[in-house]
């Protein structure tokens, strides 16, 4: 029995003695290296793709802990007594537990909340791409959590059976901080470039012949069959024409002259760079090029947490494919890409999730203190109430630094806040049990630390005594040298002595 268990007791002893566990601490210190650098480069996330979220990584761990309870039981520290190294090695065992609550159980995000207002939802820290199916009056709303960056593998496919239809997506490229070019080229497509205002300014699109993209709130479809609802676009005789069934105001920019547009059988021309605005949406068909093929490029390999990142995938329904380009980041909702089929449309988006709470925040007011003399905050604080409706809970609390609110396994920090100091961002964190376990570690750990100075029973207290023994025959031998020198420089000199009384007294 003992000589068909050998085998797997002579690897067992290989992967999980001293010398392995020294290994892995070796091994894990350079990873942590590596990935210092590599977020300095790449961003975050790639950091957490290559290496803090990588299997090897999360193994090399296991294979640490492992070691390090297979020393507990051959150095019998249990056995004699050995509490302090015992409490020391414990100690890694419940902040590796900890981390490992908090990497597969834990989850946290953003809250931005407005004064006099309230909500009950942020948006995760991680991203998903999002997907809502419409059929036959019908909506079908699912997610998929997916982490892209700009090193590794960011190949990503998946199948869904929707009311008998076949939905396949298909990630094929990750284009980290994207920018848009017009090419012209022999085979390529009429293609209008769109402008509108976004949050950050500027936001330019691309449209091609045979594309129907919805923009914000508006549709544009650029196909020979209309679609009800859009902006349905045709491009024919060297001329491109319009037709919508709501109306539109229309300015030429550069003469500034106004005409209003209503909805007729019949389509319009369509006037480049004129401002067109249906009351709620402004948007500006700024360059049209006859035959040009959009091509996106990256401006730069580095993950911001304010960069934008472009998926692009290809969809299909039932065997029909079609290619689209989804625009999104952490920390940001996403805005949804249209791809429509004969009786199915799909709208794909790529970001950060909804997350609803059971209670809600209410801001009171947002208090910004500034140095004297300058715009810079020196400290921010949110006075919210938290409103509960299960047990009837209504609680005034001040958010600021360091003083965070604790709520039934949800954490709110102070993170930041609008610029017009009307609003707020807070920090939402849910990771009781990782916190907590991840916290007893670190005690554990540091009583184990103390104890090493005071326990008899360490290699600690071996050394020292060792030292203290070296230093005692050291200075034996030092006394000893000092007498031999002095006695060694005092016979010469008693010696000199005498020959000079000899030669005064003769």
């Amino acid at each position: 029995m003992n000589i068909q268990f050998a085998p797997i007791t002579k690897y067992f002893k290989l992967f999980f003695n001293t010398q392995a566990a020294g290994l892995y601490v070796l091994l894990f210190a350079i990873s942590i290296a590596v990935a210092t650098f590599i977020e300095n480069d790449f961003g975050t996330s790639a950091a957490q793709k290559v290496i803090f979220k990588a299997w090897w990584f999360e193994l090399l761990l296991l294979l640490f802990s492992i070691s390090i309870v297979v020393n507990i039981f051959k150095f019998r520290m249990i056995s004699q007594k050995k509490w302090s190294l015992l409490l020391f090695h414990s100690a890694i065992i419940v902040i590796f537990l900890g981390a490992g609550i908090t990497r597969y159980f834990g989850f946290e995000g953003m809250m931005h909340i407005r004064e006099n207002t309230a909500s009950n939802n942020f948006l995760s820290s991680n991203t998903y791409l999002k997907f809502k199916v419409k059929k036959d009056g019908e909506t079908y709303n699912f997610n998929e959590p997916v982490l892209f960056a700009s090193l590794g593998n960011n190949n990503w496919q998946e199948s869904y059976l929707i009311d008998g239809d076949l939905i396949n997506v298909k990630v094929k490229a990750y284009i980290p901080n994207p920018k848009q070019t017009l090419t012209s080229t022999e085979s390529g497509l009429p293609t209008l470039k769109i402008v509108v205002a976004g949050m950050n300014g500027r936001e330019e699109y691309f449209i091609s012949k045979g594309q129907t993209k919805r923009i914000r709130n508006v549709i544009y479809n650029f196909k020979n069959t209309e679609l009800t609802g859009a902006i349905n676009i045709v491009y024919s005789k060297d001329s491109l024409r319009f037709k919508t069934n709501k109306p539109l105001t229309q300015m030429v920019m550069a003469t500034q002259k106004r005409d209003t547009i209503f909805p007729t059988h019949t389509y319009s021309l369509l006037k480049l760079r004129s401002l067109y605005s249906d009351g709620m949406n402004n948007f500006v068909f700024s360059e049209f090029n006859k035959k040009a093929k959009i091509i996106l490029e990256s401006e730069s390999v580095k993950v911001k947490n304010e960069s934008v990142t472009a998926l692009t995938m290809d969809v299909s329904v039932n065997g029909t494919v079609q290619e689209t380009t989804v625009y999104g980041s952490r920390g940001m909702s996403g805005r949804p890409q249209m791809v429509n089929f004969d009786d199915i449309d799909i709208a794909v988006s790529y970001g950060s999730k909804d997350i609803h709470l059971p209670f809600s925040i209410h801001l009171k007011k947002f208090i910004l203190d500034k140095y004297p003399g300058t715009n810079s905050a020196s400290s921010y604080a949110s006075e919210v109430v938290l409103l509960d409706e299960r047990n009837d809970t209504k609680m005034d609390f001040r958010i600021f630094m360091n003083n965070i609110l604790n709520y039934e396994g949800y954490r709110f920090f102070q993170s930041s806040f609008d610029k017009d100091e009307k609003g707020t961002y807070l920090s939402v964190n849910n990771d009781y049990w990782g916190t907590l376990i991840s916290y007893i570690g670190y005690a554990l750990l540091t009583i184990g630390l103390i104890m090493v100075f005071f326990s008899k029973n360490t290699r600690f207290h071996q050394v020292l005594q060792k030292i203290k023994k070296i230093r005692a025959k050291s200075g034996t031998f030092i006394l000893i040298l000092l007498i031999q020198l002095h006695q060694a420089q005092f016979l010469p000199k008693l010696m000199t002595i005498v020959y000079i009384k000899t030669k005064m007294l003769t």
